[in-house]
């Protein structure tokens, strides 16, 4: 029952930003926006990197960008006995992707300072830069209402297990499941809200969005794009969503059930 019941809702919920099939995806998209709203630095950065997976030692870490879209590589360098280094200087803020052995494995801010990075089985994070800090705690908070989702199908099954009804269950469940939409819907509005203007904006929006099986206006991209000024929804990637989104929607008749959800 339970699936059937998320499902219908899933709009509201965008996917874990680890899932392995979506994140090729969503990387892309977070890349093809790192040139755009970019504040101007020119200053240096230095990526600490650090890991206690001893069989990613030897192996090659490489930071790269979307340009044009097509894959441009910003730096690389080897893991030596946990730890890893990077550094340069960047001309302007912008979204990239950390690569372990060809494959996209988290995305980073670069940003002038030092960032740490952690890779552990437990954990990938970002840290010690004011994007990077900002980006990371907002996936952090996503992950724990991601988390309260799964312990629905669990509370459901302790439920039937507890010989509650299909009708006592199904309110119940309705009821958690309105608190985490409206929780959800907060944090997201409140993050992409705080950075219309820079590429933490897109980067919410585009996690959002990878989020749905297909391009479609939920309530909550709804929610966003109400309160968005024009800089941001005439952004290329924003634009070009919300009209296949449309198109979409039209072309199979759910303009009125999706915006009244």
């Amino acid at each position: 029952m339970i699936k059937g019941f998320l499902d219908s809702r899933i709009p509201f919920i965008f996917a874990s930003f680890f899932k392995p099939h979506t994140m090729n995806r969503l990387l892309y998209i977070l890349s093809l926006v790192s040139s755009i709203f970019s504040m101007s630095c020119s200053d240096a950065y230095r990526i600490k990197g650090t890991s206690n997976i001893s069989s990613i030692d030897g192996k090659t870490i490489t930071m790269m960008t979307s340009d044009n879209k097509e894959w441009k590589l910003l730096d690389s360098c080897e893991v030596l006995h946990g730890k890893f280094l990077m550094k340069g200087n960047v001309d302007s803020n912008m979204i990239a992707t950390l690569f372990l052995d060809g494959q996209p494995i988290m995305p980073i801010i670069l940003e002038p300072g030092k960032i740490d990075v952690t890779i552990s089985n437990i954990m990938l994070k970002v840290a010690g830069t004011p994007l990077n800090d900002s980006l990371y705690e907002f996936i952090a908070r996503k992950y724990k209402l991601d988390l309260r989702v799964v312990e629905m199908e669990r509370m459901e099954s302790r439920m039937i297990m507890n010989g509650r009804t299909e009708d006592e269950i199904r309110s119940h469940v309705d009821s958690v499941y309105q608190q985490l939409s409206r929780d959800m819907r907060t944090l997201v509005c409140d993050f992409i809200g705080r950075n219309y203007n820079n590429v933490l904006g897109l980067c919410g929006f585009s996690m959002l969005c990878n989020g749905l099986p297909y391009p479609a206006i939920t309530p909550l991209i709804q929610s966003v794009i109400d309160d968005a000024p024009p800089s941001f929804l005439t952004h290329p990637s924003i634009r070009d969503f919300l009209m296949t989104a449309r198109e979409n929607m039209e072309r199979h008749g759910m303009a009125d059930i999706i915006t009244e959800q």
